[in-house]
């Protein structure tokens, strides 16, 4: 394996595969089909690669790069109309591993009917049993200690977990002292511990795996997993610091035909055209679609505005955009409390970095650990008490689909067992630090999984090197702005709940003053304040071509024969990076997911790679990992 800035080293070589976008599934992808030795695949990524910044490596450093703007592309979107015309921060990694480098480590599942959906939308193979195997095949569980195990955490089946994939996950080997009185409260408030949400069943409240190795421990990603094991192969070449422009065509037949593509270094355009087989987009929910409008592809009324050629008419590029929204509370606790606020001292800064030399302490582990999955049913709530827009006059040309996908948000919406909400408990001012050293908090982001809302990505100049205009259109549907407004006063019963109550000494935020302000002044709060969590998803579809969709079931883009999508993971930082200035994104997945996106995004790497391999077979037989399966494609 090469890992090469000589762009005349990259552009003398003959490929047969190039990936666009070195991140979490495009690494993944690349490894798999450079398993052939005869194959020769190439990675053209944006960014560099740095394996040796503590800010990846220590878990409890996580998210302390966002906007340093060697590793962040810090997008940000167009003022949300529906949300006080605020810009919001759409940070991106910008390295080799994506934003598995820099995201918050969580590796959850979702609901085997979020996959089941896929299938349901037209895309015959993509459903729980086929992708579980793939989520397995990306991953090794270590589990706990016998020691570790016994702080309240679930024993996970092991069955439904991988046992020699190259990510490696684990529960975590520090846990603070609020995670067992969030168990309590939701108890009280009627939900229930889960102790397998890996089973395709994730309601409920979890305690969180994350891609750690605990033997290290130290972040487990893309680069770490699937690059730098693999660096003796002489068949996969990474070029870094390369930014791809567009993708050159030749028009055969009907269906145009990828013969390579175009990039920028150091303020130089150059092509690449030596390319046998594919070019294969991996550059996320963001940036996939820009590509492929750059390159001629999408709504011809957008291409023709920027005067850009238009080689295949798909108006479902850019379309669709979802992403999970949220807003946080935080409170002051007793200051007997250790919460990772005591890191603002100096003196317990070092002694836990000497900890983490050991594996141990609140470096070495994910401090956001404590986890609840809620139904409508949770939150006491159903259709008929939230607004309702069904925005299909807005979305009807570019986003057909839109009718089915809220046929089936509604079904979840009234199945108990359906997760519609996320709260995520932070043992610490969230951000870090908080406003006085010598005071304790805790903190809980509520997120809305299955938004109703729909945004769009799109270029707004023929410049390649600017940035998207993303517009993720928050509240657009104001069933959103209800639903997380009912989070929200779920959340604020969490705290006058014992035991947390007992401990709670004032409210943060939002202040009291708010609270005491009703409904009124609590959504005018989510306005100002709310954020994504950033797993945004849906810009080029995995749909019929009829529905709006941008790839097929084999991930190739219609109009030609040897394009596909298969987009990055990106972030999950949370917003208390935006508020602090400075994420799988999943642009094929048509509808968003009730869980954090690495494992997922993994999964799609992993599959993907098996249905360019012929691994999966059109007719319907199956020969992957694990033995033969009915997976009709």
């Amino acid at each position: 394996m090469s890992n090469s800035s000589i762009p005349s080293a990259f552009l003398s070589k003959t490929f047969d595969y190039v990936v666009v976008g070195g991140g979490t599934a495009g690494l993944a992808l690349a490894a798999r089909l450079s398993e052939n030795p005869h194959q020769v695949v190439g990675v053209i990524e944006a960014g560099d690669y740095d394996p040796n910044v503590p800010e990846i490596n220590v878990p409890g450093l996580c998210g302390r790069i966002i906007a340093n703007q060697k590793f962040d592309w810090s997008f940000m979107s167009v003022p949300q109309s529906h949300a006080n015309d605020r810009m919001v921060l759409q940070p991106r990694g910008k390295a080799l591993g994506g934003s598995s480098m820099i995201n918050l480590l969580g590796m959850s599942r979702p609901s085997k009917e979020d996959f089941d959906a896929l299938e349901e939308l037209g895309n015959k193979g993509w459903n729980w049993d086929s992708l579980l195997m793939y989520m397995k095949k990306s991953e090794t569980l270590i589990p706990l200690s016998p020691p570790d195990a016994c702080h309240h955490y679930p024993e996970p089946d092991l069955s439904l977990h991988g046992t020699d994939g190259p990510i490696i996950k684990s529960l975590p080997t520090w846990w603070n002292a609020m995670h067992v009185p969030m168990f309590q409260v939701l108890e009280v408030l009627g939900i229930l511990h889960n102790s397998e949400p890996g089973n395709g069943t994730n309601i409920g409240a979890v305690t969180s795996l994350a891609s750690i190795d605990p033997r290290s421990a130290k972040r487990s990603y893309a680069a770490s997993a699937y690059y730098e094991p693999n660096a003796s192969r002489q068949n996969l070449h990474i070029f870094t610091g390369a930014h791809v422009t567009k993708v050159l065509f030749e028009k055969h037949d009907t269906l145009q035909k990828a013969t390579g593509v175009e990039f920028a270094v150091n303020g130089q355009l150059l092509q690449l055209k030596n390319i046998r087989k594919e070019v294969i987009l991996a550059a996320g929910t963001f940036q996939s679609p820009q590509l492929l409008e750059l390159s001629g592809i999408g709504n011809k009324d957008v291409l023709h505005k920027h005067g850009i050629e238009v080689l295949v008419e798909l108006p479902g590029v850019g379309e669709n955009l979802q992403d999970h929204v949220c807003v946080r509370t935080i409170i002051e606790i007793d200051s007997t409390i250790e919460t990772l606020d005591i890191l603002t001292d100096p003196l317990v800064q070092a002694e836990h970095n000497a900890l983490y030399l050991q594996q141990k302490g609140m470096f070495s582990s994910l401090g956001a650990a404590a986890f609840a999955y809620l139904s409508a049913a949770n939150l006491g709530i159903s259709l008929k008490d939230i607004q309702w827009s069904t925005e299909i006059e807005d979305h009807k040309a570019s986003i057909p689909s839109l009718i089915k996908q809220y046929e089936l948000q509604r079904r979840w919406f009234s199945d108990p067992f359906q997760a519609q909400a996320e709260l995520i408990q932070f043992p610490g001012h969230f951000p870090s630090p908080g406003p006085d050293p010598e005071k304790r908090y805790t903190s809980i982001i509520a997120a809305l999984l299955h938004p109703f809302s729909r945004g769009s990505v799109h270029i707004n100049t023929a410049d390649p090197l600017a940035p998207p205009a993303i517009d993720p259109n928050y509240f657009s549907n104001p069933a959103d702005l209800d639903l997380l407004l009912e989070v929200l006063k779920f959340t604020l019963k969490m705290y006058k709940t014992e035991p947390i109550l007992s401990v709670m000494k004032a409210f943060v935020m939002p202040s009291q003053e708010i609270i005491d302000g009703g409904d009124d002044a609590l959504r005018e709060y989510v306005k100002q304040s709310c954020g994504p969590v950033y797993h945004p998803v849906g810009t080029a579809a995995m749909l019929p071509r009829d529905q709006g969709g941008v790839v097929d079931a084999s991930l190739k883009v219609y109009g030609t024969s040897n394009l596909r999508v298969v987009s990055n993971f990106r972030c999950s930082t949370l917003y208390h990076l935006l508020m602090n200035g400075r994420k799988v994104d999943l642009s094929v997945l048509p509808l968003e997911v009730s869980c954090h996106t690495q494992s997922v995004a993994y999964a799609i790497g992993e599959m993907a790679a098996d249905i360019i391999k012929g691994v999966l077979i059109r007719d319907g037989s199956f020969s992957g990992p694990g033995g033969a399966r009915s997976c009709h494609l």
